[in-house]
């Protein structure tokens, strides 16, 4: 039996080999990490006496040159381009692939072949990359086929990314690569310790770590609640990431299972290394506010006039200091709007915060002046503005005086407020400092030209995010979605996409399947007319999440689907 562990770079390449046939003399076990991420589960699968280690593109070769077990590769296919070809059909604007030989020599035969219009660029190394990408932007391309590090990349400078994945063919022939691997390399191990003297005359609690995440060495008193199998939380390791790549100390609150912390990460020998101190620890209360870092531009899709003059004045709405307003129906996608406006501005340097005013006590106001102060320099991303009550209005104002200048303010808004400030529902002075500049979002109703587009988009992403093999929708099926007004726009066809991907069987979308979705929704069996409005955004997803396990007769791994989470988040949303 050979022991081997796929490490998938895409949650969808693991659901692919979950739902591909084990060969019998395989016993698999599959994670989801991509790149560095992978290295710490590598190196565990060396020490767990795993035979053999299956991953793909830039993780299999990282994988490669940190363990002795043999390291297989999972190609792309022909079936793979042709699929990922299949996604973009309905684009009309500049589309390349970028990656190495292995691919783009198929591609560019492939693309010959069916008359694609796809530009075909290969990069010999992963320096590469982003050269060639930011080459191809100022040539006017806008979205970028490749494996996962060149998506990262292309969405870091604005490209719209789409992942070229490996299909259930690809991963067969993995299987017979490892077994001729594993008859040659049989039996080769390889143990890496590297560790320092452990610190525990220190009062506080302190671990150091290098740059390819390793723990070199931690004292009693630093708290397991941070480590997961011996391997720092995440959340950390985002934050070591910053302040070895600027060679600058960085303050965070890191929130655990149960508790919060804040912690102190700096640089040691040359930014090789980290060393983090727990200045604190803190009951753990879920905060009506939350601070992020964009690590690249959401993208701003479609082919209508309301989605190229969104993209085309971007910038403008980027570099005005005035406060932006942005004004759309529920599911417009705002939200996106807003970040995008943060990242043409700021990019990954400053934070955005997202803020969600009416829930705020007053011990979070405090804590949130403090916070704006302390960044300095960001976005202050206030959501849902029109239910802010008259008490919360006047603190969010004084907030606004005192706040430093290069604060960038948003604020979301469902509706027009000028009717809550013509009857003192809402102050007139908070109204006219946050509406310096409206941005009105139309709705889906009346871009439905875009369709078609956000079908591919989405389609890929659920592709990519849980190995879904539908690869696109007839075109009377489409003519149908677009009859159907969308009173929760984008965010309910996304969700309608997302059913019909789970539950059609076919490679495309039919009339019949959308028909009998639509007539679901038509028929107003929906969730939200069940939803009351009086509760709190907790008790809501509440509500929510035992609507649709009834409606899927508490199966929880497709409530979890429709829903967009993962099982476990699920569990721990019903029982919070």
């Amino acid at each position: 039996m050979i022991k081997a562990l796929f490490i998938a770079p895409y949650t969808g390449l693991a659901e692919t080999v979950k739902k591909t046939n084990v060969p019998n003399d395989f016993d698999i076990d599959v994670e989801v990490a991509n790149l560095e991420d992978a290295i710490d589960i590598a190196e565990r699968a060396e020490k767990d006496k795993y035979d053999i280690i299956i991953s793909r593109g830039g993780t299999a070769s990282l994988i490669q040159e940190i363990v002795s077990i043999p390291v297989i590769h999972v190609d792309i296919s022909g079936y793979d381009l042709l699929r990922v070809f299949t996604f973009i059909r309905e684009m009309n604007e500049g589309v390349a692939l970028v990656g190495f030989e292995n691919i783009t020599r198929g591609a560019g035969i492939l693309c010959n072949i069916m008359e694609y219009d796809v530009q075909v660029v290969t990069v010999k190394n992963s320096n590469d990359v982003v050269p060639t990408l930011e080459k191809l932007k100022n040539q006017g391309f806008t979205v970028v086929l490749g494996d996962t590090i060149t998506i990262q990349e292309a969405e870091k400078i604005g490209l719209r990314g789409i992942l070229i994945t490996s299909g259930k063919e690809a991963v067969m022939d993995a299987y017979d690569e490892a077994r001729r691997l594993y008859r040659l390399f049989k039996g080769v191990t390889r143990q890496i310790n590297e560790y320092h003297h452990i610190l525990q005359s220190l009062p506080f609690p302190f671990v150091l770590v290098n740059n390819e995440k390793e723990i070199l060495d931690k004292n009693s008193l630093f708290d397991n609640e941070l480590l997961q199998h011996n391997v720092l939380i995440p959340d950390v390791w985002k934050v070591v990431k910053r302040v070895l790549e600027r060679g600058q100390n960085e303050w965070a609150e890191i929130e655990g299972e149960s508790k919060g912390y804040v912690v102190q990460v700096f640089p040691v020998k040359e930014k090789l290394m980290a060393g983090i101190i727990v200045h604190s620890s803190f009951k753990l209360v879920k905060k009506s506010y939350q601070i992020n870092h964009c690590s690249a531009r959401l993208p701003i899709i479609g082919d209508s006039r309301q989605a190229e003059s969104l993209r085309s004045n971007l910038n403008k709405y980027a570099l005005t200091d005035v406060p932006i307003m942005i004004v759309g129906e529920a599911g417009t996608g705002k939200s996106t709007i807003a970040q995008a406006i943060h990242f043409e501005r700021f990019g990954q340097d400053h934070p955005i915060v997202f803020v969600w005013g009416n829930r705020l006590n007053d011990l979070e106001w405090e804590e949130l002046n403090r916070t704006l102060f302390k960044i300095q320099k960001g976005t202050l991303l206030i959501k849902n503005i029109e239910e802010l009550s008259k008490q919360t209005q006047y603190k969010l104002l004084d907030l606004l005086n005192q706040i430093p200048g290069k604060i960038k303010v948003i604020s979301l808004v469902n509706y027009a407020l000028d009717s809550k400030v013509q009857q003192g529902q809402f102050l007139k002075e908070l109204y006219e400092k946050l509406s310096n500049l409206p941005l009105y979002v139309v709705p889906l109703r009346e871009r439905k030209g875009d369709i078609a587009t956000f079908i591919g988009y989405f389609l890929s992403d659920f592709h990519a995010e849980s190995g879904n093999e539908t690869l696109g929708m007839k075109k009377e099926a489409m003519d149908y979605l677009k009859q159907f007004d969308w009173p929760g726009n984008f965010t309910q066809l996304k969700n309608v996409i997302n059913e019909l991907s789970m539950t059609t069987s076919d490679l495309y979308i039919e009339l019949n399947h959308v028909i009998d979705v639509l007539s679901h929704l038509e028929t107003g069996d929906t969730v939200e007319e069940n939803v009351p409005s009086n509760q709190t955004l907790e008790e809501i997803e509440k509500v929510v999440i035992r609507k649709v396990l009834e409606e899927e007769n508490h199966n929880q791994t497709k409530a979890a689907k429709r829903l967009g989470i993962s099982r476990t988040t699920l569990w721990r949303k019903l029982n919070s």
